[in-house]
């Protein structure tokens, strides 16, 4: 390898089949490598195509597009190579012809899937002046005279009996949680055993529930951290792999946190059309979801909902500079003999809160948090109303740090301040929702002692609420991998 090789890095935020503007990007990225000396630029594996792309992945027009934006990015390249991942497709007889595979050029069936027997997934290109390479996964290639191993996922790389110089990863996995000390441990453990630098590329963006948080970076042959490029902010670096380590610290637990909060909800307000949100002001957790819509979209973009005069809703208002509407529910309660605190009031208040998000264009939030999701502790078509719920995959003590940090921006902000209540409710959920454990087993660990009474009671709750909850609007999955929300919870609950 080139003893003082300059990587460069493209960190863009591409959005799902967007391939004029996620191209854009990453010719802007590369020009901006180019000037600053780059040998080598290094894209994310899902630069090109945008994130989960689900069955649109499998369309024959989607991997056109795919193809064509390659050519038309090896045209606009200079004399640095550019490594990324793209879609593409492995057909059952190797040599098929695309156009017989594209019925002849029939454009009739040019959205068309292909067949189940094909296989479609991300795959390292190598792309240089007018030339377009596939390479093969977890395989080593020569790049820009340097032996470069390129991987496609996040995992640990330790490959025996493969001589390499370089280790790139080329990532498309959601943050989530501690991911960002998890994936830099990782990479500085293959740095040492490997003795060779190793660079990792990751979009930021959202993609619906998922959030992608960037953090590029590069660690030495020993093991130390060289760069790292910011959280959830599009970013380019090129730096020299014999460089001393310089990276500046990771950010706090509870700031990365709330700085992906803060992306997954402008970017699904965008990305669904709209400027400006409304949520309402009289739950515990609002104060909290207000704060972070006003770093996302700003004060004047924010619309407090309120019933009564509740006190604690005009404050946060006044605080945070957001407009408070106050809706008088009492007509519309008396009129069903609806009683305060019943589901029907609760119905009855969400019918207004949604009236007004429509006549004004607000997309309506969601406050609830994960312990009420779970335990399915709201009302359906109550509380549970909205389009977005930011918090709902996060704990009340998450809540309650989050608040406290918040709250330093914004003296006299209120909420969920005190220690939460029963908080062995939310450590039994952590261990049954998010770490898969068994009720059983849970219960026969010494080393952890819960009531069961209490684990039988979340357990009950789990299962009884799991209708509930394919009802909430969507949640922002930031507090644990995205893989364990997708499993059927209360089918690991049956013991």
């Amino acid at each position: 390898m080139h003893s003082h090789l300059k990587v460069g890095i493209i960190q863009n935020a591409p959005l799902t089949a967007d391939f004029p503007n996620n191209l854009r990007s990453i010719v802007q990225g590369y020009r901006d490598c180019l000037d600053h000396g780059a040998e080598l630029v290094i894209a994310p594996a899902t630069a090109l195509c945008g994130p989960k792309p689900g069955a649109l992945a499998s369309r024959r027009s989607f991997l056109k597009q795919t193809q064509a934006a390659l050519d038309a990015l090896s045209h606009e390249l200079g004399n640095a190579p550019l490594l990324l991942g793209a879609y593409a497709t492995l057909f059952p007889e190797e040599g098929e012809d695309w156009d017989i595979l594209s019925h002849d050029g029939n454009t009739e069936h040019d959205d068309y899937g292909l067949d189940g027997e094909s296989c479609i997934d991300i795959v390292p290109f190598l792309i240089e002046k007018d030339s377009v390479t596939e390479l093969a996964d977890a395989d080593v290639t020569d790049i820009a005279g340097t032996s470069v191993y390129v991987d496609i996922c996040s995992g640990e790389v330790l490959p025996d009996e493969v001589d390499f110089d370089l280790l790139v990863h080329l990532t498309d996995t959601p943050w989530h949680a501690g991911a960002a000390r998890q994936e830099e441990e990782s990479r500085r453990w293959e740095a040492s055993s490997n003795n060779v630098p190793v660079v990792w590329a990751q979009a930021v963006g959202t993609a619906g529930s998922c959030i992608y948080g960037g953090g590029s970076g590069i660690c030495t042959a020993d093991g130390k951290t060289l760069l790292r490029l910011p959280f959830f902010e599009s970013a380019n670096r090129v730096i020299d792999l014999a460089g001393a380590a310089q990276a500046r610290a990771l950010p706090r637990s509870e700031e990365l946190l709330e700085q992906a909060l803060v992306r997954g909800i402008r970017d699904n307000v965008q990305q669904n059309g709209y400027n400006a949100v409304c949520l309402p002001l009289d739950h515990e957790n609002s104060p909290l979801l207000a704060s972070l819509c006003v770093e996302a979209l700003g004060s004047a973009n924010v619309c407090g909902i309120s019933f009564g005069g509740n006190e604690s809703a005009t404050r946060t208002a006044e605080i945070l500079g957001i407009t408070v509407q106050q809706l008088d529910a009492t007509p519309l309660l008396t009129a069903a003999k609806a009683e305060a605190g019943t589901p029907l009031a609760a119905r009855l208040q969400a019918t207004l809160i949604m009236n007004h998000a429509d006549e004004q264009g607000y997309m309506l939030l969601c406050p609830l948090g994960r312990h009420e999701v779970m335990l399915g502790q709201f009302t359906l078509y109550g509380e549970s109303c909205g389009f977005l719920a930011p918090l709902g995959n996060l704990y009340r003590m998450d809540i309650h740090l989050l608040t406290q940090l918040q709250g330093e921006r914004h003296p006299g902000l209120v909420g969920t301040l005190a220690e939460p209540t029963h908080p062995e409710q939310d450590r039994i959920l952590h261990e049954l929702a998010d770490r898969n454990i068994a009720a059983s087993e849970l219960l026969a660990n010494n080393s952890i002692l819960f009531q069961e009474n209490d684990v039988r009671f979340v357990q009950r709750r789990i299962i009884a609420s799991a209708l509930k909850r394919t009802q909430l609007p969507t949640i922002l999955h930031v507090d644990a991998p995205n893989e364990r929300h997708e499993l059927p919870v209360c089918h690991r609950l049956n013991d």
